[in-house]
């Protein structure tokens, strides 16, 4: 699949979203790997691309980091899903595309690790980079708002 491919599939806001890298290093098959990541996982996720989850991630990671609101804590765990989706996604990736995107990608997972700790009750192992989804098995370190019923573990 080629750009030219790409223009049709996408309006060309998305279109300026998936190529911002925007490197010469980047050929057809690079593309091809964000497209196909994009559709492979678009049953459980939804039609979306690499750069719509990055900035997801950044959104929640600084809601995480400004406090999080006790009263959207039931909606955390459908919230930390574009992470999901960037794990998933990952080795469906061109090596190329990876190594552009990866700084962004640890910069914004250690600045989660650092806003949030385990939950209750959960290993440590489980809950740090390297135990599978870890970042499932944490909750905001700062959750702000009334006195609600908060979910098991925070």
């Amino acid at each position: 699949m080629t750009l030219r491919d790409l223009r049709g599939l996408y309006d060309e806001r998305e279109l300026g979203m998936v190529t911002c890298v925007e490197s010469p290093v980047l050929g057809p098959e690079d593309y091809a790997s964000i497209h196909h990541a994009g559709q492979a996982l678009a049953g459980r996720y939804g039609v979306v691309t690499l750069n719509a989850m990055l900035e997801a991630w950044a959104f929640f990671v600084e809601d995480v980091e400004d406090g999080f609101d006790a009263d959207s804590a039931f909606e955390y765990r459908h919230d930390v899903q574009c992470r999901d989706w960037l794990a998933e996604a990952w080795p469906m990736l061109t090596e190329t595309v990876r190594s552009l995107r990866e700084a962004e990608l640890r910069e914004l997972d250690a600045r989660y690790l650092s806003a949030t700790v385990p939950l209750r009750g959960v290993g440590a192992d489980r809950a740090e980079p390297g135990g599978g989804r870890w970042w499932r098995h944490r909750r905001p370190r700062l959750v702000e708002g009334g006195e609600v019923w908060l979910p098991p573990g925070w």
